[in-house]
């Protein structure tokens, strides 16, 4: 899914996250991956999988990591565990995708929004050193001045959206 030079951006854009000053000083890294369940599913587990290979082989760093993985569904079903970069990159995460989706199909809210999941990363990832969004872009932004508070002071420097392979730079 990811071309050679999209994969390289992303390694360089975990880098520089990780060097932000203050930001990351060695030990078990602790990031976060949010995997947005309105993409495919072949789509959503390629591409989780090609971040997990490309990101072990940047860096010794990216060898032991405390994964915790987010399951965006909607604003209603956001699902936070702890997982592994192996399962990650098999895919072997993702075995609910087929009734998280159906759940959402039958609600009447599955509309998501950029808002309710900053505010959660805010709440439950602020030890996240770095913090990766998957998404197809379908989410809505509500309250942009919220979005800019949810970012500011730490978040904006730690979160890289892949936004159908490209990176979105979030109020920077």
């Amino acid at each position: 899914m990811f071309t050679q030079v999209q994969l390289l951006q992303i390694k360089n854009a975990a880098m520089r996250v990780l060097h932000v000053p203050g930001n990351y000083s060695g030990g078990i890294l602790e990031m976060a991956v949010v995997a947005d369940y309105h993409l495919p599913y072949e789509k959503l587990k390629e591409s989780c999988s090609e971040i997990a290979g490309a990101l072990k082989r940047t860096d010794e760093v990216f060898r032991n990591v405390r994964l915790n993985l987010i399951k965006w569904v909607s604003d209603d079903i956001i699902i936070k565990e702890v997982s592994a970069l192996p399962k990650l990159r098999m895919g072997s995460c993702f075995e609910d995708y087929e009734d998280l989706v159906g759940k959402t199909e039958k609600s009447a809210r599955s509309e998501k929004s950029l808002d309710e999941l900053l505010r959660q990363l805010k709440l439950f990832y602020a030890r996240s050193k770095i913090i990766i969004v998957i998404t197809d872009g379908s989410y809505e932004r509500v309250d942009e001045k919220k979005i800019q508070e949810y970012l500011h002071p730490f978040l904006g420097r730690k979160i890289i959206v892949l936004e159908s392979g490209n990176i979105v730079l979030l109020g920077r």
